[in-house]
């Protein structure tokens, strides 16, 4: 029994250490952009879709210099292409945003890359990260 109670608790635990609620991205145009991404719920990179194919996020982006903070809290995360696809497409009026999961050699997960458009035109806020010359629009920790 205490066996076995070990072994679940390090499958929770390891579960656990794959899992993310929030990402902090800095697009490679504009390094002084600091933009979060706060899932509604944790998600494990590997397999971000079991049990829901859905769910809500909020995006912040601040400006260092800038008091201007852009929210949106209707983001909604969905698989970008098919239903067991690992990457995330997030999409609210206005917003539409890309994150592609980066694993190791050993299949852990390291990081998201990604790309963000905004024309919000309620905001009047304009957001272009986009890949260019091969580098990533977003790099997210």
């Amino acid at each position: 029994m205490k066996n076995l109670f070990i072994i679940l608790a390090s499958l929770l635990f390891s579960a656990q250490v794959f899992a993310v609620q929030n990402v902090v991205c800095i697009p490679a145009q504009k390094p002084n952009v600091k933009i979060l991404v706060t899932f509604n719920k944790n998600i494990d990179p590997a397999k971000p879709f079991i049990g829901s194919y859905n769910w809500g996020a909020t995006l912040t982006i601040t400006q260092v210099g800038s008091p201007k903070v852009y929210e949106n809290k209707s983001v909604r995360i969905t698989p970008e292409v098919y239903y067991s696809d690992i990457n995330l497409r997030g999409d609210a009026e206005g917003v539409h945003l890309r994150l592609y999961p980066r694993f190791d050699t050993n299949n852990n997960f390291t990081n998201y890359e990604g790309q963000l458009f905004i024309n919000d035109l309620d905001y009047k806020i304009y957001f272009n990260f986009i890949d260019r010359d091969g580098v990533p629009g977003l790099t997210c920790k």
